[in-house]
Formats: C-alpha cells, sequence, structure tokens
C-alpha cells in the first residue's frame, strides 16, 4: 500500500514515533476524516484488577490537576478506555462529541496515532500534541501516554493518558505522568502480593478442616503456590497443565465446580475447583472415588483493608506479620497491638545484636518463638544474611513473629523476601500523605497530655497539618507535649507552638499542581546527585525549564 498520503496533514515537527505511528494507521486503513462514532464501545469491569489499583492514584492526580485543564483517561490491556478521570459535565461533553467515550477501543487500526494507541504499540511514553493525533476530532487535544506494566508478569496491564487543551503543554507532564503509573504499578504489586497471601490463607483454613483431603493452590498464571502431601502424592507434573485448564473455565464460568478427573498414574479422583477470589486464585480439592466426602471450601477472604481490621486478622489467626513504615510511624507500637491482653510480648531490638552477640541474640529469638509469646523482632533490615535464614525458618514453623522496618521500598532484596514469608503486612503511611488525620490526632494527643483542659484553635490544627512532619507521629508527640507544658489549659494558638513550627513551608501554600511539579523536580535532583544537567536531561525539558522552575518554586539545590 502506497504510504506516501499518509502524513500529508501531519506537522512537520513531528517525532519519528509519531511518523511511523500515522503510517502504520494509515496501512491498517483507517483515515483521519473517519468519524470515531463508527466504533463500538463495550460495557466497562468497574471491579478490575487495574481499576482498583489505579483509583486512589487517579483521585490524587486530579487533586494536583486541580488548577489546570488538563485530565486523565486510563485504558486497559485491551486498549479499551475504562476511566475518564474527575472531569466537569462541560469536559464529559466534549468528550463524549469527539469520540473518546468509555468503553471504546484505541487502537492504531481502530483510531489512529493518539496517547493511548502510540504507547499500547511501542510500549513507552509518547507524547502527541493536537495536529500529531491521526484522527482530525482528537486534534483539539494535546496528550501524553504512558503503559502500565505489571511489575509480576511484565506484561501490558493498561495506558495511563494525561490529556488538555491543544498550546497549552506542560514539558513537566511527562515525569509527572510517569510518577503516577509508577504509583499504580506499585498499587498492583500489592495487589497481587495480597491476592497471594489470601490464596495462602484459604488453603490454611481448607487443611485445617479437613486433614485427609488432598489440597492444590493454583496461581492466576497458572503455576501451583502451594499443595499438601496428600496432593503431591496423587499428582505429578503431567497432570498440572490438566488441572489449569480446569481453573481456565471455572474462571469463565463455563466450566463445573465438581468435575471428575483421571490422573496420569491411573487414578479416579473427584475434583472441587473454587475461584479463591477476584484475582483467578484457584483452589482445588480432590479425593478419590471410592472415599469421596463432601467438603465446603473457605469463603475468599476480604480485599485489602485498613490497618485496624488487618491487625484484628493477624491477631485472630497469630500470623506472622511485617509491619514497615517510615522512622516514627508508630512500627513498635503497632507491632505490639497484634498481641492481646493475656498475650506475653518478647521484644529482641536488632540494634543489640553487636552488643550482645550475634549468638546470644539469636538464641534469645529462639527461645522466644518456641513458647505461645509474641517476638517483635524490630529494625529487621539491620540482620545479616544467616540471621535473616534463622529468623525465616522461624517463621515457616509457625512461630508468632512481628518484623518492624522501613517502607517496603528502601528494603534490599533479601530482606524482601523474609518480609514476603509473613502472612501478615501492615505498612503505616508518613503523615505528610495523611494530613487530614493531623488535626484529630493533635487534639487525642493534647488530650491525653492536659487532661481536656486545653485545646488547639482552628489555625493552630491548620498550620499543624500544613506542616511535612519528617518525624512523624514520634516528632508530632514531641511537640505536643512541649506545648501541653507550656499551656495546660485554654486556647493554644500558633504562637504557642515552638518558633520552628510557627511558619508553614513553603511547600504547604503551594498549589496541588505546583507541589506535584516541586516533587518530581527534587527527585530527579536526587536520582542525578545534584547535577542539574542531567535532572533536566531525566525530566525531558531544557536546562533553561528547569532553572526557571526551580527559581519559581523556591527550591534550594
Amino acid at each position: 500500500m502506497d504510504v506516501a498520503p499518509a502524513t500529508a496533514e501531519l506537522p512537520s515537527t513531528a517525532t519519528e514515533d509519531i511518523r511511523t505511528s500515522w503510517e502504520r494507521s494509515w496501512m491498517s486503513g483507517v483515515r483521519p476524516d473517519l468519524s470515531l462514532e463508527r466504533l463500538d464501545a463495550v460495557e466497562v469491569d468497574t471491579g478490575s484488577r487495574l481499576l482498583r489499583a489505579a483509583l486512589p492514584v487517579l483521585d490524587r492526580v486530579a487533586d494536583a490537576l486541580a488548577e489546570t485543564s488538563y485530565f486523565t483517561v486510563l485504558a486497559d490491556n485491551a486498549a479499551r478506555i475504562v476511566h475518564r478521570g474527575r472531569i466537569s459535565h462541560r469536559t464529559s461533553d466534549v468528550l463524549d462529541h469527539t469520540g473518546v467515550v468509555l468503553g471504546r477501543q484505541f487502537t492504531e487500526d481502530s483510531t489512529g496515532t493518539n496517547a493511548i494507541a502510540a504507547p499500547f504499540e511501542l510500549r513507552r511514553g509518547v507524547a502527541v500534541r493536537g495536529g500529531e493525533h491521526f484522527a482530525q476530532s482528537l486534534r483539539v487535544y494535546s496528550c501524553y501516554g504512558y503503559p502500565i506494566i505489571n511489575p509480576v508478569t511484565r506484561r501490558l496491564e493498561g495506558v495511563l493518558d494525561l490529556a488538555g487543551r491543544a498550546g497549552e503543554e506542560n514539558p513537566l507532564f511527562g515525569p509527572f505522568l510517569r510518577q503516577a503509573v509508577e504509583d499504580i504499578e506499585r498499587a498492583l504489586l500489592a495487589d497481587s502480593r495480597d491476592a497471594g497471601r489470601r490464596l495462602l490463607h484459604a488453603f490454611d483454613s481448607a487443611t485445617s478442616r479437613r486433614e485427609d483431603r488432598a489440597l492444590l493452590a493454583l496461581g492466576a498464571d497458572g503455576e501451583v503456590v502451594v499443595a499438601n502431601r496428600t496432593a503431591m502424592d496423587h499428582l505429578d507434573a503431567d497432570d498440572h497443565s490438566r488441572l489449569r485448564e480446569l481453573a481456565d473455565r471455572a474462571r469463565a464460568g463455563s466450566g463445573d465446580r465438581e468435575v471428575r478427573f483421571g490422573t496420569a498414574r491411573g487414578l479416579d479422583l473427584q475434583l472441587t475447583v473454587d475461584i479463591a477470589d477476584g484475582h483467578g486464585n484457584a483452589l482445588i480439592s480432590f479425593a478419590p472415588v471410592y472415599t469421596r466426602r463432601r467438603s465446603t471450601i473457605a469463603a475468599p477472604v476480604a480485599a485489602v483493608e485498613p490497618v485496624d481490621r488487618e491487625l484484628a486478622r493477624c491477631r485472630a489467626h497469630r500470623l506472622a506479620t511485617v509491619v514497615v513504615g517510615e522512622p516514627g510511624t508508630g512500627r513498635s507500637h503497632t507491632a505490639r497491638l497484634l498481641a492481646g491482653p493475656d498475650d506475653t510480648v518478647v521484644t529482641m531490638s536488632c540494634a543489640d545484636i553487636e552488643q550482645v552477640g550475634r549468638v546470644a541474640w539469636l538464641n534469645r529469638v529462639r527461645a522466644a518463638a518456641s513458647t505461645e509469646a509474641l517476638v517483635v523482632v524490630e529494625d529487621f533490615d539491620l540482620l545479616d544474611d544467616h540471621l535473616l535464614r534463622a529468623v525465616g525458618e522461624r517463621i515457616a514453623n509457625g512461630a508468632w513473629i512481628a518484623l518492624t522496618g522501613p517502607p517496603m521500598a528502601q528494603l534490599g532484596a533479601e530482606h524482601r523476601y523474609l518480609a514476603f514469608r509473613c502472612l501478615g503486612r501492615i505498612e503505616l503511611g508518613p503523615l505528610r500523605d495523611r494530613r487530614s488525620d493531623i488535626p484529630a490526632l493533635a487534639r487525642r494527643m493534647l488530650a491525653r497530655a492536659t487532661g481536656g483542659s486545653a485545646r488547639f484553635t482552628p489555625p493552630t490544627l491548620a498550620r499543624l497539618a500544613e506542616l511535612d512532619w519528617p518525624g512523624n507521629l514520634r516528632e508530632l508527640a514531641h511537640v505536643v507535649r512541649t506545648v501541653a507544658g507550656r499551656r495546660s489549659a485554654g486556647d493554644i494558638l500558633i504562637s504557642d507552638l515552638p518558633s520552628e513550627y510557627r511558619s508553614g513551608p513553603e511547600l504547604a501554600r503551594m498549589s496541588p499542581w505546583e507541589r506535584s511539579e516541586h516533587d518530581a523536580i527534587l527527585a530527579a535532583m536526587e536520582r542525578n546527585h545534584g547535577n542539574k544537567v542531567a535532572a533536566a536531561r531525566d525530566l525531558g525539558i531544557s536546562r533553561g525549564t528547569l532553572y526557571n522552575r526551580i527559581r519559581t518554586l523556591r527550591i534550594k539545590a
């Protein structure tokens, strides 16, 4: 097919990626003047794994974009639009008029070049500005699209598109969108790990009820996650592919829950297949036909829960639990809450290893783990390889252990592996990420310190909520105690705060979008060790633009 007319309408400033995307669109039979209304729109699955992971991130992005004309469009792994961000009725009407509707597929062979189709095809970020859109109806937009890759399977989960009016591009939209995609990918990773823990919990529950019944847990990818001894004795590798087919049919709703199954060894089994959760994990139980009994598989465990509900679950089942967060977020206090009022708690700090000796420290852990006590291992990120293995063995043997340490992203591979052996996981967010909680926390701390005789005025609470609190709860508690020591009754004003807490930081007075710019620049500077030229290259902007934004945002760099 002659592609010479393909780029006739394309601006001369277009990149090679855009030019070749136009050529592919033309060769697939799409033309710029074709209406997008000719395309069907399917119903959107509002409970999909992608939307579960993306919605909290998209809410934060919408807050940051509130003072701009930009909005987000999310597409799934088939390039179908599943979410259009927090938009006004007017923007919704414009999107409907231009064909950007929920459930419509935006691939190069259906809609031509745009910021969903091109990243979907290329598997990398692409900016599409105004007239660079293939479809004429989309040329009113400037967009930046970035693919969302599942960190576990490395498969494409979708595309996130940041869109706005043509001519209102901002060079920092690219790194801003990349950060949002990274947040979604982290949420997908956490969701996958939570699904694995729920599958193991369902497996343990079923095993405890019927020890004589064979049980096998299959992950969503079809791999055997865990099996009890009875299942291992009856099945071999040749049977696993057929089990995966049964699980696939059950996920699709086209297979029977109970089926007769002949193994490669010639055994006749009666299988029960249950999909354990919304992630496609499957729990398969079976018994030889001559000893068949009916069995009920554990109900799916609820999805991601808040800290207090996760605490209750881990406490009820005495699960090994990892509690992570920044210093001062209450890791040790939270870990001790796993114990009930009649339980004994033994706290072992890894900071004491050098003082007491590795052998003596480990012997104390083993002795405590052999009892019914909750053993809290603080700062487990300080454990060396030998101690990691030893503590891991205690956890594998069923010891009730709680690990505390820094955020998961700051852990090395070996320490992450130990954390993932725990069936319970509690992540404590820093105060700066939950500013709305700060006034209530400060009021409760002050009430305990003064017996309720003093109170923060609303402006004082607002000032406390503006601050970043790098020391988190510990720092906030210190400030409250200091204030209570100075004024034990009456109203506490901003002037009563310690001097360094009376003036809110420049960051607090920024708009959400300016704060996002500020954070993106600081992150780039940190990645490039303060080198502004390298940071500008990392952000995809000119050095002059970076210097200008540093001055405007008063960044100390």
